[in-house]
């Protein structure tokens, strides 16, 4: 386990593949962070992703990172579709298996771990640490403010509902630990409880893993072991696209129906946190968007 170095913090997981640059998006991510929670930024990633980071930007990552943690973690073969828009679509392997780990990585007494993908455009996440224990999202909206698919609320149509593993906020207390033990546990048995949750097969989510183990430690129903943040997140899906940045805080996306992907419309995003799933979109706004940051 890391030394603890300071009291609060932020946490991002980074891992690069030939089709994504994971740490590029993570250091934009670590932009906002700063910006608007103002609080030191961990970077947990492999030798290989570090090295590409200090070539390819080792101004921005002394900038971005106050802790990068180097791992040699196994991880899972997680080959997953990615989309881009409604129009195109790509594999790409998603290295996410060894999430639960940030309880052992942190070096702060008190974390958030963030996606890379999720930008923090306001403080709204400091509320968090008035919470002993695990708090996640529980609930989510898209950007044309439409409740997700069926399957992005439950396991499956008759099944536990989701929660995300996007955004935790967790402590040293007892409880964190027995949850990301528990999360572990349900990692390293994901097939047997694939079949006892009936869940989608294939692809390994991290989502569900949260979501069994809250269950579990729930005494297999609903409870309040682990704290639901008291909003709903905001995603934007895959299918959308960023097609423009103004500033900082103002993106306009065109956002796809979800069931007709063609149906599309505007939607302009100001001061509100996102989570931006099309990571194409936002590496196509990097460099914009950082040099907002020098200005």
């Amino acid at each position: 386990m890391s030394e603890i170095q300071e009291q609060r913090g932020v946490c991002f997981f980074a891992y690069n593949n030939n089709q994504i640059d994971y740490v590029e998006i993570a250091t934009l991510a670590a932009l906002y962070v700063k910006e608007n929670l103002n609080l030191p930024v961990c970077l947990i990633t492999d030798e290989g992703s570090e090295a590409w980071l200090q070539q390819s930007q080792p101004e921005l990552a002394e900038k971005c990172f106050d802790y990068i943690v180097i791992t040699n973690d196994e991880l899972k073969k997680n080959h997953r579709i990615h989309y881009d828009s409604p129009w195109t679509e790509f594999s790409a392997q998603f290295n996410n298996s060894n999430k639960h780990k940030v309880y052992e990585y942190s070096p702060f007494e008190q974390t958030i771990l963030l996606d890379i993908d999720y930008i923090v455009k306001t403080d709204f996440l400091l509320d968090l640490f008035k919470y002993d224990g695990v708090c996640m999202f529980d609930n989510a909206i898209d950007i044309r403010n439409q409740l997700p698919l069926p399957r992005e609320r439950q396991l499956h149509a008759a099944g536990i509902k989701m929660w995300w593993s996007t955004v935790i906020y967790f402590d040293r207390s007892d409880i964190s630990k027995l949850f990301f033990d528990t999360w572990a546990h349900v990692a390293d048995n994901y097939q047997f409880y694939q079949y006892l949750y009936n869940f989608p097969p294939k692809l390994f989510r991290t989502d569900y893993c949260v979501s069994i183990a809250t269950h579990i430690l729930n005494g297999m129903h609903d409870g309040d072991t682990i704290n639901a943040i008291p909003t709903s997140m905001t995603n934007v899906g895959q299918h959308d696209d960023i097609i423009e940045v103004h500033d900082k805080n103002k993106w306009i996306f065109i956002a796809a129906e979800q069931i007709e992907n063609w149906n599309n419309i505007l939607v302009n995003n100001s001061i509100m946190d996102i989570h931006c799933m099309n990571k194409r979109s936002l590496g196509r706004q990097y460099k914009k968007l950082v040099e907002f940051f020098n200005e």
